[in-house]
């Protein structure tokens, strides 16, 4: 008759320290993203709205290839989410005439509420500021016209607030064009909507 004996099983391995650690910081780290995402997703954040309301140029100036100007915007920008309000941590906008950049200013700091309407004054003087010969040439011709059609664009770095929760920095990208800015002021402006990306 046979006889079988049974061995006493192996001792389990313990884990160290260390890796217990690990393992409970990834699985909270896991925990807090699906949070985070869930919260996101739940809230839906709609886009935020650029428009450009008003638009006016004064000291128009251009004598050879200098030009001299102030560039004046009322650029209005409207939060449509009723949980999320947005931090803009830093802006600045460029005004471009034929891709060429011919007024650039920063906007401080602002906290934008949720389904608020924030207008943002951009007034910029340019002087003797050098332009090419062909940009040169198309100003005059505009300028003969009476208007004159600009580019506005934005760039900022901004945050969601939701509760207490705050998002980490997101690039704001906003392009305003044709932006046609009259000389006269006889002219009504017509507003431009802009288009956003975030």
């Amino acid at each position: 008759m046979a006889h079988f004996t049974q061995s006493p099983n192996p001792p389990a391995k313990k884990r160290s320290p260390i890796t217990m650690i690990a393992i409970f910081c990834i699985g909270l780290i896991v925990i807090v993203g699906l949070a985070i995402l869930i919260t996101w997703l739940a809230i839906k954040p709609k886009k935020l709205q650029y428009s450009v309301d008003e638009g006016w140029i004064k000291d128009y100036n251009l004598t050879n290839s200098e030009l001299t100007s102030t560039f004046n915007f009322v650029l209005r920008t409207y939060n449509p989410n009723h949980k999320t309000s947005v931090y803009y941590d830093k802006m600045e906008v460029t005004v471009y005439y034929r891709g060429q950049a011919v007024a650039n200013d920063k906007v401080a700091p602002f906290y934008q509420p949720k389904q608020n309407v924030t207008r943002l004054m951009f007034q910029k003087a340019t002087k003797n500021y050098n332009l090419p010969q062909g940009v040169v040439r198309d100003l005059k011709a505009e300028r003969t016209g009476g208007e004159v059609d600009l580019d506005i664009k934005i760039k900022a770095k901004i945050r969601f607030k939701v509760g207490i929760w705050k998002s980490r920095h997101y690039k704001l990208k906003v392009l305003c064009s044709p932006v046609v800015v009259n000389f006269s002021n006889d002219k009504r402006f017509q507003n431009k909507d802009c288009e956003v990306d975030i």
